[in-house]
């Protein structure tokens, strides 16, 4: 990880603790902390940028892509990056993200006699479409999928259970999802609602079931709602 070893080594050329890093790039510091020991090996755009921005630096030359010192268009780009909002910058980071992975995949080698495989977690408990139920941190196996745009894309697998998304999905139907912290209006998702796990239609005020003999989920004002990912597609049934 390049990216990795070019942040320590400006953290400690500029002589920043990882405390008055966290002050001034705005990560928080536990965010900065994982980040820095390893256990994040896939961080945001919005994250490296703020960096590069704390550390003086290209995005380029943080990440290890450009050694030689940024372009007016790179300086450009990260200008225009910066102004996002929240809505803006994921949308920027998913698309690299998957751009990333269709380049990575098109170097691996493959075969025409054995279509390519790849590992995917498969949570445990099912995300329900009718009462929810809770989605644990790390209660999953990996299973393996054919891989293809969709199935490269997708960061976890979870299991539906409930009708309220009928007739579209079914029960015992397995969602490929996409982490993102947030969706658009009208965009199917996984949500946390107050600790119980669901898949719904986002509605901005509200999770809608595609069923229509199943009210829409209002949430309130002291509503604990956390989105886990965009359901991109599923898998299948054998």
């Amino acid at each position: 990880m390049d990216w990795l070893e070019n942040i320590k080594k400006l953290k400690k050329d500029k002589g920043f603790t990882n405390e008055s890093l966290s002050e001034k790039s705005g990560i928080s510091l536990g965010t900065l902390n994982k980040l820095l020991s390893g256990a994040t090996s896939d961080p945001k755009l919005s994250t490296l940028f703020a960096l590069a921005e704390a550390l003086d630096c290209s995005l380029d030359m943080l990440t290890g892509s450009r050694k030689e010192p940024a372009s007016v268009l790179s300086k450009g780009l990260s200008f225009q990056y910066g102004a996002l909002d929240e809505t803006g910058k994921r949308a920027v980071d998913d698309t690299i993200r998957r751009e990333y992975e269709r380049v990575k995949r098109a170097e691996r080698p493959y075969s025409l006699d054995s279509p390519a495989v790849r590992r995917l977690p498969l949570y445990h408990i099912a995300v329900s479409a009718g009462t929810g139920s809770y989605l644990s941190g790390d209660d999953y196996q990996e299973i393996s999928v054919y891989s293809n745009a969709k199935t490269d894309a997708a960061d976890f697998a979870v299991r539906v259970c409930g009708d309220s998304m009928m007739p579209r999905y079914l029960p015992g139907d397995i969602l490929l999802v996409m982490k993102s912290d947030g969706i658009e209006k009208g965009e199917l998702g996984i949500f946390s609602l107050n600790g119980e796990a669901f898949f719904k239609k986002y509605g901005g005020d509200r999770l809608i079931s595609l069923n229509p003999a199943y009210r829409d989920i209002l949430l309130g004002e002291h509503d604990e709602i956390v989105c886990f990912g965009r359901v991109i597609g599923r898998l299948k049934r054998s």
